[in-house]
């Protein structure tokens, strides 16, 4: 349930904010855009933002106490909501502290650390090893 609500009023809406209100992927590619749409669909995000951010005010992780695919479903969003430079609200302190709790998580890093080297993790590793 809490998976389905991440992908709907959060990581869904910052997609379809992306490719219709900004360039998105360009005009070879984005064929028919509707920038109001777009601008709906930011305010989604920032309200799917709020939601979460209600939600990890009284329990750990999105689904409850332990790690999800809730959580990834939400770090996703985050990630995307970055990369189109879609801020998280100062005041979605929750959201804010539970997205550093998972960016310390050894997997993000390792994502991280794999983006940021532009090679897959496994051979960013053995590379280092050597």
């Amino acid at each position: 349930m809490m998976t389905k609500r991440a992908e709907i009023e959060f990581l869904d809406a910052v997609s379809v904010y992306f490719h219709h209100a900004t360039a998105g992927l360009g005009p070879e590619v984005e064929l028919y855009q509707n920038p109001e749409w777009g601008a709906k669909m930011r305010e989604k995000a920032i309200r799917g933002m709020h939601y979460f951010d209600g939600v990890l005010r009284s329990q750990p992780y999105v689904a409850g106490n332990t790690f999800s695919m809730a959580d990834i479903a939400v770090t996703g969003g985050m990630i995307f909501a970055a990369l189109v430079n879609l801020a998280v609200p100062d005041e979605c302190r929750a959201l804010k502290a539970w997205y550093a709790k998972i960016q310390s998580r050894p997997s993000y890093q390792q994502w991280q650390a794999m983006v940021e080297a532009g090679r897959p993790a496994a051979a960013a590793s053995s590379q280092d090893r050597a």
